[in-house]
């Protein structure tokens, strides 16, 4: 590409002499013309010395980062920033979605009570929670069936360090003697533990790196007890969508 090359610039000096120069982003080579600095190439494959976060495109005398879809190229820093299609009503969700925004896009979620079974039913008391219904008296089943069920929705990017922190789960109306964290079921559970951070507050922890896009599913449980007699469980369903990208 004749774009890529360039004479150089010159001007006669004292005594006949004759200095000559390339403009920025051009390199003098033999023959006395300027060919452009390919900076993508002997830049960007190193961590290091990377230009951009993304990609870079080399140009006559210079380059350009771009980004993913779903990402914004902040031009100061040559970084690419999450577009958030929730909060500018740029998402596909019908009507009774939730919009979740993950790392460059977005999911429609819409969580659900589960069906009435074994004398059990839930009703929903927000967006994210269902709560049980009072319990016939005699119905064992019902008793022992979670008190609670909240939805929570993380997003994620690609390969974060760990060990992380991804969520906490407490009570407000603690009246035992003891709580009991335990993860229950899910998609992609081996990558998650829980522990306990003080008396009333477990905490999900990411164990290993997660190579995106995924989606990983945890439900843990929560049990208050008081006097090894059981008050109540809680159950909190995670979802975390991981992003293609790590940033």
């Amino acid at each position: 590409n004749a774009s890529f090359s360039r004479q150089p610039r010159c001007a006669e000096g004292r005594l006949g002499s004759r200095r000559c120069s390339c403009d920025a982003g051009f390199q003098m080579r033999a023959g006395g013309v300027c060919h452009d600095v390919d900076e993508c190439q002997l830049f960007q494959s190193s961590p290091q010395t990377r230009l951009c976060l993304h990609d870079c495109v080399n140009l006559p005398g210079s380059y350009r980062c771009l980004c993913p879809p779903g990402y914004l190229l902040h031009a100061d820093r040559n970084v690419c920033e999450d577009v958030n299609e929730c909060a500018g009503k740029q998402h596909n969700c019908t009507l009774g979605d939730l919009c979740i925004n993950t790392f460059g896009g977005h999911r429609c979620v819409r969580p659900k009570c589960p069906p009435p079974r074994h004398n059990t039913s839930y009703v929903k008391t927000s967006a994210f929670q269902c709560e049980r219904n009072p319990c016939p008296m005699e119905s064992r089943a019902c008793r022992l069936a979670a008190t609670s069920i909240s939805f929570h929705y993380l997003p994620l990017q690609s390969n974060r360090t760990v060990p992380r922190v991804l969520f906490k789960m407490s009570t407000t109306r603690f009246v035992g003697d003891s709580l009991r964290f335990a993860i229950m079921s899910g998609r992609g559970q081996g990558v998650f533990a829980v522990r306990r951070s003080d008396r009333q507050t477990g905490e999900l922890v990411l164990t290993s790196p997660v190579a995106g896009p995924a989606t990983l599913e945890v439900e843990l449980e929560m049990s208050e007890f008081s006097r090894k007699v059981l008050l109540g469980k809680h159950i909190f369903k995670v979802t975390a969508f991981v992003s293609p990208y790590e940033f």
